[in-house]
């Protein structure tokens, strides 16, 4: 069975996807069931706490002129980024089409500007986020932390902040615990395996699967892959799955 670890985790050093390690990524949607995935039945999955807590925010201007609904905007993110250097747990985010959280600067914000569903109307939408300390196990008191925040910065003009209930969770550099996650998937085919007194071996379909993750709690993220196994004989020379 050691030979049998060996192989594998050599096979998996080679099927790492490119990813930078400073690399902060934003789990959205639904937290997940118990079962991860409709492909996996295994049930191995490995959790672990985000590393920030991210609350969306809304701003939207509807004066009548374009010019003065954009330097009203910008006024009004001016402020806010003011607010967030005066408060060092607070940071101003963007989120990229890869759900790669970006730090916030004011050239960013203004090239995400759109053009609101009513007429004359023009918005942006940013994260305002702040750390997950080791000590916290809900997201109740740090989502009320980034919503006073929010609250207390200063609108100008015609500008209106919003925010929404719903917070997400970043983690910075997953694919460090893809290691964690294999040895645990291991660790659980050996005690199978040992189990039945070595009569048996395994056939292991899926140990190069991208590492996937999602929410597992208010604050938590579980880590998994789209694996299976099938124990046979030890006897068994020969297989087709």
């Amino acid at each position: 069975m050691r030979a049998f670890i060996l192989s594998v985790l050599l096979f998996l050093g080679f099927s790492q996807p490119a990813f930078a390690q400073s690399d902060e990524i934003v789990v959205t949607g639904s937290r997940i069931q118990r079962s991860m995935t409709t492909n996996n039945d295994t049930g191995i999955f490995i959790e672990k706490k985000g590393d920030y807590l991210l609350l969306e925010v809304t701003i939207e201007n509807d004066s009548r002129d374009l010019a003065t609904r954009l330097s009203e905007i910008e006024a009004t993110i001016n402020n806010m980024m003011e607010a967030a250097k005066k408060d060092k747990s607070i940071e101003l985010s963007l989120i990229d089409k890869g759900n790669v959280v970006r730090t916030l600067n004011v050239a960013m914000f203004n090239s995400n500007v759109v053009r609101g569903v009513r007429p004359d109307t023009s918005l942006a939408h940013l994260k305002v986020k702040t750390n997950i300390p080791n000590n916290v196990q809900d997201a109740f008191k740090l989502s009320t932390k980034l919503a006073k925040f929010v609250d207390g910065i200063k609108e100008v003009g015609r500008t209106k902040i919003e925010t929404y209930d719903q917070v997400a969770v970043s983690i910075v550099n997953p694919y460090q615990h893809r290691a964690v996650l294999i040895k645990a998937i291991i660790n659980d085919i050996n005690s199978t395996t040992k189990a039945l007194n070595g009569e048996y071996r395994v056939v292991l379909n899926g140990m190069d699967s991208r590492l996937q993750w999602a929410r597992s709690g208010d604050l938590n993220l579980a880590f998994y892959m789209d694996y299976s196994f099938k124990i046979i004989p030890a006897s068994l020379t020969n297989y087709a799955d």
